[in-house]
């Protein structure tokens, strides 16, 4: 069985494909930057899905940069390091190095945005209890995952907005 090492709740960041997000990291004394998307969040860490064959240059253990920038969070400079590198499915389908999954764990990062973080994933986490219990009223405005959702029971902004 595999071991859940995770402290923090996790939760979707999707919006449409998901958030862009760029992982900065230094490959034989050059600075690279990887384009990606940001699937899940947590505030120790995230997942996310890179399309290119920079990732030959990376290995469980690099460490990185990367500036966060979602609703209600922007924070920048957080530093980290990969723990998981997983080619994606379709990748292995056509034989390609193009899509990649990378699990990553933040090292440094600003006590209030993992507090931001842990907010947005608390909610989140209710409003799926919530969902799951057939609850009604699921969704509220002040939520600090509301801006991220797109569950059906999202309320509509505020004057058509």
């Amino acid at each position: 069985m595999i071991e859940d090492r995770r402290k923090d709740i996790r939760f979707p960041v999707m919006r449409n494909v998901g958030e862009p997000v760029e992982l900065r990291f230094n490959h034989n004394h050059k600075n690279v930057t990887l384009p990606g998307f940001i699937l899940n969040l947590s505030a120790g860490g995230m997942k996310i899905v890179t399309l290119g064959h920079q990732v030959d240059e990376l290995h469980e253990g690099s460490h990185f940069v990367i500036d966060l920038k979602l609703p209600n969070l922007v924070s920048h400079n957080v530093e980290g390091k990969i723990v998981r590198i997983k080619k994606g499915e379709k990748a292995k389908l056509h034989h390609s190095n193009e899509e990649w999954f990378l699990g990553l764990l933040f090292t440094k990062i600003k006590p209030s945005d993992a507090h931001t973080i842990n907010r947005m994933a608390e909610d989140w986490s209710v409003c799926e209890t919530k969902l799951q219990m057939g609850l009604p009223d699921v969704c509220f405005r002040e939520c600090a995952y509301w801006k991220l959702c797109e569950k059906s029971v999202r309320l509509p902004e505020k004057n058509g907005h």
